[in-house]
């Protein structure tokens, strides 16, 4: 077995109810595309890519209508942010609410976010790193 191709992270999948308002959701908030779309007779996905070098989104919708629980079993989606206070705003104009307040972890700015479909993103602005 070798070790020189491992498996590369490349997509997260999130299951929602309202499979376009998610999607809208996404494109606002955080400046993604919906680049593909899979239309099948049980299920729609679409995928949602950032900037070169980040992961996808992939919104998973079922078409039977059942319903969807978040859970507790999983951490975040994270966002790495240049300018917090800009893209929290720009989050929570797409429909996100802020769940807490921004706090500070050492030199870095966080905040957390809920989507309307309720999952939980984490936006961290990392602090300066000393010169040297």
């Amino acid at each position: 077995m070798s070790d020189a191709n491992p498996a590369l992270f490349t997509f997260v999948k999130l299951t929602v109810s309202d499979i376009d308002a998610a999607t809208r959701f996404f494109v606002e908030g955080f400046g993604m595309t919906h680049s593909d779309t899979v239309d099948t007779p049980q299920f729609r996905e679409h995928m949602l890519t950032g900037k070169k070098g980040s992961a996808t989104i992939v919104l998973f919708h079922w078409k039977d209508g059942r319903a969807v629980d978040i859970g507790t079993g999983y951490g975040p989606i994270g966002m790495i942010t240049r300018d917090l206070e800009a893209d929290l705003a720009r989050a929570l104009a797409a429909g996100a609410t802020q769940k807490g307040e921004t706090t500070s972890f050492g030199a870095a700015r966080i905040a957390f976010v809920k989507t309307p479909s309720g999952h939980e993103i984490e936006m961290m602005q990392p602090g300066a790193r000393p010169a040297g």
